[in-house]
Parts: structure tokens; sequence; C-alpha cells
């Protein structure tokens, strides 16, 4: 019944393409005041609950691995760097995107790998290359903004004014980082959530983790850490469900005014999933938009040209959705350097 709506990382495929067509891809603490806000277990059908040390791990989704004891973060392909030297006359700083192939070009030196490498590693060989030019050279690599690793985070996190991103959305991920730590930085949990059956997709499967043991109990090793493409869904309590069963959980994402999770029980069609979910922003670029259908082994992408549907009143185009749908609105080049812009991988925007 569930669409795993971490489908939207393979829109980076086809945010650029023109085609009309659906188009497939292979696709321990807590502080006390915390603790007196949870809201009891849900009294429910027993789930099978999994222990955190029993959730795999993939190598190839983790965000950061250990040197020396301490973790560093793993580089990937759209973070910005910056690398900084000490020349004769000051110090010399460049940002450089990282692109697709991995490979960047600084002074004296071309075609560097990062990927996969952490900033150590790249700042090391850097060093050693440009003695061949520089002596003693004195050379730093450090992240300057985070989007090759996201997870997403859903359901019932609470909206914080004044925190520069929190509420349901995608969160870069920035080295280790936990499920607990991540989602009380964030803003935390509403006093609806059901702590005790948070849903953790990874790998195609779902696991049921009781977050409510986490934050009561603590202890070594009761934490998940959070990789690359993981979803994370907070439920509601019973008691605060609907007694009328939801026919379709659709998902708008993106430059709309409230990103987020739409439960409706009835059929729902494009616009009126954008109508609910407060319309486009100014920094939409409509006409890139895309629907993710599908399961995440083989989603649909289906390209929707919101301003010829919404400006030109096109009604050909204003689709009906199905279960599990994911609405993706990208930003246009100016709103990339909106609050909005942490949301997204840079290069969905190509």
């Amino acid at each position: 019944m569930r669409k795993i709506v971490i489908a939207v990382l393979w829109l980076i495929v086809f945010i650029g393409c023109s085609s009309t067509s659906k188009k497939t891809v292979d696709t321990k603490g807590v502080p006390t005041t915390l603790l007196g806000l949870l809201p009891k277990p849900a009294e429910e059908k027993p789930i099978e609950e999994t222990p955190p040390e029993k959730v795999p791990s993939s190598e190839q989704n983790r965000a950061y691995k250990d040197t020396d004891g301490f973790p560093d973060y793993i580089i990937g392909a759209g973070d910005l760097l910056t690398i900084s030297m000490l020349r004769a006359g000051g110090q010399e700083s460049v940002d450089i995107r990282v692109p697709p192939n991995g490979k960047i070009s600084f002074s004296f030196l071309d075609n560097i790998p990062v990927i996969g490498r952490t900033t150590g590693e790249v700042t090391e060989e850097m060093a050693k290359l440009l003695e061949a030019f520089v002596k003693r050279p004195r050379i730093t690599v450090v992240v300057k903004e985070y989007y090759s690793k996201k997870a997403f985070l859903l359901g019932e996190i609470a909206r914080i004014e004044g925190l520069p991103q929190s509420g349901p959305g995608v969160y870069p991920l920035k080295g280790k980082t936990t499920l607990l730590n991540t989602l009380i930085s964030i803003g935390g949990h509403t006093p609806k959530a059901d702590l005790s059956r948070v849903e953790l997709t990874r790998g195609g499967k779902i696991y049921y983790i009781n977050l409510y043991k986490m934050l009561t109990q603590g202890g070594e090793g009761m934490d998940i850490i959070l990789e690359n493409g993981d979803r994370v869904v907070v439920p509601e309590l019973p008691t605060f469900r609907e007694e009328k069963l939801v026919t379709n959980r659709i998902y708008v994402l993106g430059e709309v005014s409230t990103p987020g999770l739409l439960e409706v029980k009835t059929d729902i069609t494009v616009l009126e999933a954008i109508s609910k979910a407060g319309g486009v922003k100014l920094t939409a670029a409509k006409s890139k938009s895309r629907i993710v259908r599908g399961d995440i082994s083989k989603p649909e992408v289906i390209p929707i040209d919101l301003k010829k549907l919404i400006d030109k009143s096109d009604l050909s185009l204003n689709v009906k959705l199905q279960n599990g749908d994911v609405i993706y609105v990208p930003t246009t080049f100016i709103g990339k350097f909106s609050n909005s812009f942490n949301q997204i991988i840079p290069i969905l925007n190509a």
C-alpha cells in the first residue's frame, strides 16, 4: 500500500529533461523537559519492533567513516568544498562544487578524485602532490555545504519558528548523524506523535522503531545512525487518527507554501493537491515539476507542467493522483539562494 517517497531522489536524473512522457529509472541523553512531553505508547495491534542493533547498514549509503576513532564525513557529488592554501601573498581560498565524476582541480593540480573520501584524505593527497610545485605546502579542505547525502523525515514532526529548518522535510546528513539527535535538532515531535511505532524505510524494507523506548531508557546503542536515502515517518497516536480510513496519501514537496503529507478520503487531482499545499511559491520552477509514482525499485517520473496548468488553465494536465504519489516542485535559479534551497540537492535544478 505504501509508496516510498524516497523516490524523489531519483528526480536528479530527470529535472533537466524536457520530454513529457513517463520515464522509469532503476532505481542518551535527552533534556528532561522533552521527556515530560512524550506521548504514551499506543495501545494498538502489536507490530514487529526492530531493535536498533538489528537494523541493517549499507556501507555505500553511510555518510561517514571512522578515522583514528573519529567519524569523518564522506564527500559526495554536489557537496561544496572550500580549499585554502597559504601563499606568500596571503591565504588563497576557493569554493569547488564536487561534480558527478568526483574529480576536482585546484592550483597546479587537476582531476583529483574526492568522492568516497574524507576531507582529511583529500587534504593529505593534495599536500603531497603540491610538494612538486610549492615548498612545504599548507592546505586545508573542508566541506562548506552538504548536499550529497539526505534523509527524509516525515509525519508528526514539529515546525518551530527560529530554526533554519524544521518540520517534515529533506535533511542533509553531515557525518555521523543519529535519528534522535536529528529529530530533536529540527523541532522534536508534535503532541500527536506515536513514538512507539516510528517507521524507518531502508533498502526498500520497513522497520518499526520504538523511539519512545529510546528516549525514556537511553543507553549505549539505543539510537540509529541515519544513512543516505533513509525515510523516517513519525505516525499519529491512534486517538488522533480519523475514524474513516484515509484513501490517499499524497506528498507535495519543494517550492510550495506548506510542503508535506496530504491525507484525503477521496480522489484528488494535481491542482487540488497544490492548492491544499498553499499554492506554489514565486521561486517555483513550475514548468519543471514532476510526479514520482510507484515502488522505489521501479518508480515512474512523470513531468507535469504546472505553468501551463495554473497560468494557462490547461486542465488536460490536471491528472488524478494515486495513493503514495509525490509531487515535487523545484526552485528557479534565483530561488536557489532562498531558505528552501537547503531542502534539495543543487543538481536537481541543473
